[in-house]
């Protein structure tokens, strides 16, 4: 699909009697990072493995370049870099026998490229890798993941496990290597407010399925909070479609709503509500908005 480096139609996985991805519809442009968000266990990584065609899906399509990921994965691992949540490399290599050992599987290794990100990172070359910090040979896996000139990078929650610090060290990196090469990333992630700093579009998923998706702006702007004045005769507040949220007593409520409009204006009113200010979110809030459910129903 011209323009598109991931496509997914009615994607689908079980594992067993329990659905994990459940008929995820998404579209992540060429040359955009694109930040995967959800909570730990809502299907960003069985997502991820299909992908990588490390899973067969139940149903639906994937393309991935415009490849399908199970008959063209060869090829598609020449185009594609790739982290794990958790990479395993080989511990008793040192980082430059490592980096020289990966770069066998690859025609467009970039042997260069790899030692100038291997110093970028401040790595020591002679030292063995089961010596590298966590930060270390999560910084190691991006490098190696970079050596083959890769057009899309996939990245499952490459920041997992690190302090603040080196992770923000490490998603810097991250985003100047973006801005320098222009490359397409699918970024998968439950730390929200880090995941903004670098993405361009987001796509939120919860209990398998899409429940946003878009520009960072245009997902934050998904979710208003509302101030809402309430006369004597009026108790509580009812029946508003997308309502996530009540906080506040007395004469004063205000409201999360997800999907905020004319609709939802007018049953508040209809209830005897007068909004009396619309604010907007931070994304992290709107996210918590999208994953949550109002009084016990789904999002």
């Amino acid at each position: 699909m011209s323009g598109t480096a991931i496509a997914m139609a009615g994607l689908t996985h079980r594992f067993g009697k329990r659905t994990a991805v459940d008929d995820l519809q998404l579209k992540v442009p060429t040359g955009t990072v694109c930040g995967f968000l959800g909570r730990n266990g809502a299907g960003k990584t069985t997502t991820i493995q299909i992908l990588m065609n490390l899973l067969q899906p139940t149903a639906g399509q994937v393309e991935v370049l415009g490849m399908d990921p199970a008959r063209d994965f060869l090829e598609l691992r020449q185009q594609v870099g790739y982290v794990a949540e958790n990479p395993v490399l080989y511990g008793w290599m040192k980082v430059r026998e490592l980096a020289w050992f990966t770069g066998q599987f690859y025609d467009t290794w970039n042997a260069g490229k790899v030692e100038g990100l291997i110093d970028r990172f401040g790595l020591d070359p002679e030292q063995k890798v089961k010596h590298l910090s966590r930060g270390m040979n999560a910084q190691l896996a991006l490098a190696l993941a970079l050596g083959h000139e890769p057009r899309l990078l996939i990245l499952d929650e490459p920041a997992m496990g690190l302090d603040v610090l080196v992770r923000r060290d490490f998603l810097e990196s991250i985003i100047g290597l973006i801005q320098e090469e222009g490359r397409t990333v699918f970024l998968s992630s439950h730390l929200v407010h880090e995941v903004e700093r670098v993405a361009d579009r987001v796509a939120v998923i919860h209990q398998g399925r899409l429940v946003a998706e878009g520009t960072v702006d245009e997902v934050k702007q998904s979710v208003k909070r509302v101030v809402v004045r309430l006369s004597d005769a009026v108790g509580e507040l009812t029946d508003i479609a997308g309502l996530r949220q009540v906080q506040g007593e007395g004469a004063q409520r205000l409201l999360t709503v997800v999907g905020y409009g004319e609709a939802q204006a007018a049953q508040i009113e209809a209830q005897g509500g007068r909004i009396v200010g619309v604010l907007d979110l931070s994304l992290e809030e709107a996210f918590v908005a999208h994953v949550s459910t109002a009084e016990g129903g789904r999002p």
